[in-house]
């Protein structure tokens, strides 16, 4: 008996690469063109891509999947959940120095998809087939 492939991850992975690509372009011009502070202006960026996010993962990653009855809050509080993962951990760890920073931001940012990966697989779209 074969069991059925689970294709989550790369689908995330894909997901979360196209979004992180469009928000770094569109925080980009935010941050250089909007008379606001540029922590409001990423800031704001971000938090539209919430729903966006939400959504795609829902129609694309996890479309097998029903949403837990909060999964829209529960996916919000993940999100910033990895901004706190990734502000601790270059407030630990970064020095000043662009490519050990670079290297800190790299591994910051992976830890947080993990996370992100797994909250939003076990709670947001839990798999009700193992029921």
């Amino acid at each position: 008996m074969m069991l059925p492939r689970d294709t989550t991850l790369p689908r995330f992975v894909a997901v979360g690469g196209a979004l992180a690509m469009l928000y770094a372009m569109l925080a980009a011009l935010a941050t250089s063109q909007l008379s606001l502070p540029k922590a409001v202006a990423s800031g704001l960026i971000w938090t539209l891509f919430i729903p966006v996010g939400f959504w795609i993962h829902r129609r694309f990653t996890f479309a097998a999947r029903r949403p837990h009855r909060l999964g829209l809050w529960l996916y919000a509080a993940t999100q910033v959940l990895g901004i706190g993962i990734v502000a601790a951990v270059s407030y630990l760890l970064a020095r000043g120095m662009f490519w050990p920073d670079l290297l800190v931001h790299l591994l910051a940012s992976v830890l947080a998809a993990i996370t992100s990966y797994l909250i939003t697989h076990w709670l947001v779209f839990p798999d009700r087939s193992a029921d």
